[in-house]
């Protein structure tokens, strides 16, 4: 077994068995965790392979725009591995027919990211709603989007 080299690395082991790849993408964007503690030193270098992933190498977002609270929203990308392993797409419309299925007593017509307990509307980007989506911390989804994890509201 792998050497764990910080309680945030075993959390995110713990997490992957537990819950699975939204765990571990939320607990990733944490900015709490990534923040350097005041201990009077210098912060260290960033190793390699930190350095590899920075955002300039993950998936662009389709666009930014300011909302109502000064957040900006950005649309996640399709491509996102987050997204693309949850097979979320903008419009459930493009969704694959073997992926259309009944859930939770709701016709797959009615299922959209509107409909879903993940979902929180948050403003308008380019003429359509969007909200952030406690799956996908790296962007806001479109209201008509849909994903695997899609859960009936309570």
């Amino acid at each position: 077994m792998s050497q764990i080299k910080s309680r945030r690395d075993a959390i995110k082991m713990s997490f992957s068995v537990l819950v699975g790849l939204p765990a571990i993408s939320a607990l990733n964007a944490c900015t709490q965790c990534n923040k350097p503690t005041d201990t009077g030193a210098a912060p260290a270098a960033a190793p390699a392979s930190e350095a590899a992933a920075t955002p300039a190498t993950a998936p662009a977002a389709e666009s930014a725009a300011p909302a109502a609270g000064g957040e900006t929203l950005t649309l996640i990308s399709e491509t996102d591995p987050t997204a693309s392993a949850l097979n979320y797409k903008h419009n459930a419309a493009d969704v694959p027919a073997n992926l259309q299925q009944e859930k939770g007593g709701v016709p797959f017509s009615g299922q959209n990211c509107t409909s879903c307990m993940f979902y929180k509307a948050v403003g308008q980007l380019d003429g359509a709603e969007v909200g952030s989506c406690q799956l996908f911390a790296n962007g806001k989804v479109k209201s008509t989007g849909w994903c695997a994890s899609w859960s009936k509201k309570a």
